[in-house]
């Protein structure tokens, strides 16, 4: 894997490239927008400049207000233009994929909620800019979100149809507590092997490397420190060599500051 970090955007975008540089890392993984808000912010042409400039791989994590299957109409509607925004400040940094939470049907059932999602980023997909994308991020199946099985996964992108313009983010905290195991390197391959079986190892564009403070199958997503929680330091390190992954970023989403952040996924893939 390539070692990266989510880093802070204060001060500006293009301050995430100065920390990531600064930390040694090839790739980060940034907010473009205040993730608490609708309302979207504008990229400066400094910005512009030095993203298009860069050297560094960068992926951009969508709002956490998204929600494209909820049943509340004004969120909905709120929820698909801040992505269709979204992917619009990425074409203009020259940011390729989001990663976005594929959303919770709030009561109307996961086969709704997931042929919702699916048809609105196909809507969105379709009209959004050549060179932007979406990975829908597995989730630890809190309350009533989607995208926890790896049937679930396959499904998205399935009905979503646009295999060039979607894939996967898999976060190893989120997998650990919606139920699969990788507290052990068989574990790990065992794991890997259902994904390739049920989705496709290739349809991985990153990882979010975080340990869990949860129990496997506990569906509550509690990041821990690399090493520090219920997964552990050896599995971590065995998945990130895994050959077919040597390409693939991966992001630590660990508590901490951006240097706290680095030292955990230097724990994990060599600098």
């Amino acid at each position: 894997m390539i070692p990266g970090i989510h880093a802070s955007v204060a001060g500006g975008l293009d301050r995430a490239l100065d920390t990531l540089t600064e930390l040694g890392l090839l790739c980060g993984q940034i907010f473009t927008s205040n993730q608490q808000q609708w309302k979207g912010r504008s990229v400066t042409a400094r910005e512009i400049e030095r993203y298009i400039g860069r050297s560094i791989t960068v992926i951009s994590h969508t709002s956490y207000l998204i929600n494209l299957a909820t049943t509340d109409k004004r969120v909905g509607l709120l929820s698909a233009a801040t992505l269709e925004t979204e992917l619009e400040r990425m074409n203009l940094l020259g940011i390729k994929w989001c990663v976005l939470h594929p959303g919770a049907h709030l009561g109307a059932g996961e086969e709704n909620g997931i042929k919702k999602i699916s048809s609105t980023a196909r809507k969105i997909l379709l009209n959004s800019p050549e060179n932007t994308g979406i990975l829908y991020e597995n989730t630890a199946g809190q309350g009533t979100t989607v995208g926890y099985s790896f049937e679930q996964l396959a499904q998205l992108l399935e009905l979503t149809d646009m295999p060039e313009k979607t894939g996967i983010c898999f976060d190893t905290c989120h997998a650990f507590a919606a139920g699969y195991d990788l507290s052990s390197e068989g574990a790990v391959l065992e794991t890997m092997d259902k994904f390739d079986d049920t989705v496709g190892k290739d349809r991985i564009k990153a990882f979010h490397i975080n340990d869990s403070k949860k129990e496997c199958g506990s569906h509550r997503d509690r990041h821990a420190c690399s090493g520090e929680g219920l997964i552990g330091l050896e599995p971590l390190r065995f998945l990130a060599r895994m050959p077919e992954f040597t390409e693939i970023p991966g992001i630590a989403e660990t508590p901490g500051t951006d240097s706290d952040r680095a030292e955990n996924i230097e724990k994990v893939v060599s600098l």
